[in-house]
């Protein structure tokens, strides 16, 4: 009897530790991040469906931009993510020689929301953490090896039909002659473009090849990659604005929310709280 009680009372010291640090686990502030799903600025067209954008340069468009800047400041960021690469510890060299009077000739995204952002939060903190295939890494979106497959199974036109995007493309087109930047913001980050594609794209293939399947899993890679150096530059109580393309959204708000540790800050009421200021 008493060896058993001595061994429970060891047990009991042993877990201590492991309790204590449970506790402190769970006081830790989480890291919440605002994914914020944009179209592409500089209209690079390297995307399977492409939108024609309007010059963000106007004096219009520059005014629209720095109300959401002012806006998303107001979430209190310590921390602002692009869509860009560098070499650990993923500092954004970009970021170091940014002048206000960029803004005034780079047209991308990264520039005119992400560094701007940055710039008036006065955040130094500016992370590129794209994920990008290196030698021996698989090609993160091999399309056109689905679109081989589907042309040799007859699956050809079903293909096309899921990668057709052009209706909401065209609406998005039609949108900018009225809308301004956070309104035409909101497109992209409510759900009104899907990612059903990444789903029905799973049907392609045949037998042990299976094309479709790859690309929607090596999507989800590329974009858990994105993820991983997001954990790698933050620390609790971190508040994140992660910009980024809209077609990845969808997968990063989800690791997101299924991360422990991290919680996902809806991106939509800033959306809306611009597009109030700009009409006043």
């Amino acid at each position: 009897m008493k060896s058993l009680a001595a061994f429970l009372l060891a047990l009991c010291v042993a877990t201590q530790p492991a309790l204590a640090e449970d506790k402190v686990e769970e006081a830790r502030e989480p890291v919440r991040v605002m994914v914020l799903g944009v179209y592409h600025f500089a209209n690079p067209g390297a995307d399977l469906n492409n939108a024609k954008v309007d010059d963000v340069l106007t004096p219009q468009r520059q005014k629209e931009l720095a109300a959401l800047a002012e806006t998303l400041k107001t979430f209190k960021p310590t921390v602002v993510a692009v869509e860009a690469s560098a070499k650990p510890p993923y500092a954004d060299v970009g970021f170091s020689g940014f002048k206000p009077e960029d803004l005034t000739t780079e047209r991308n995204e990264t520039v005119q929301i992400g560094y701007r952002v940055a710039h008036v939060a006065d955040i130094d903190r500016v992370y590129a953490i794209d994920e990008q295939p290196s030698e021996g890494e698989p090609d993160y979106f091999p399309y056109d090896r689905v679109h081989q497959q589907a042309k040799e199974t007859g699956d050809a036109e079903r293909l096309e039909k899921m990668s057709d995007y052009g209706s909401l493309i065209a609406a998005f087109e039609e949108q900018q002659k009225s809308q301004s930047v956070p309104e035409l913001l909101k497109f992209w980050n409510s759900g009104e473009f899907p990612d059903v594609f990444y789903w029905d794209i799973m049907t392609i293939g045949e037998g042990e090849k299976q094309t479709g399947a790859e690309l929607a899993a090596y999507w989800f890679m590329r974009n858990a990659k994105i993820f991983n150096k997001l954990v790698q530059v933050t620390e609790p109580g971190d508040r994140v604005i992660l910009v980024y393309g809209s077609g990845h959204g969808a997968w990063l708000r989800e690791i997101v929310e299924r991360t422990p540790g991290y919680v996902l800050e809806p991106a939509m009421p800033y959306l809306h709280k611009a597009t109030d200021a700009l009409s006043e």
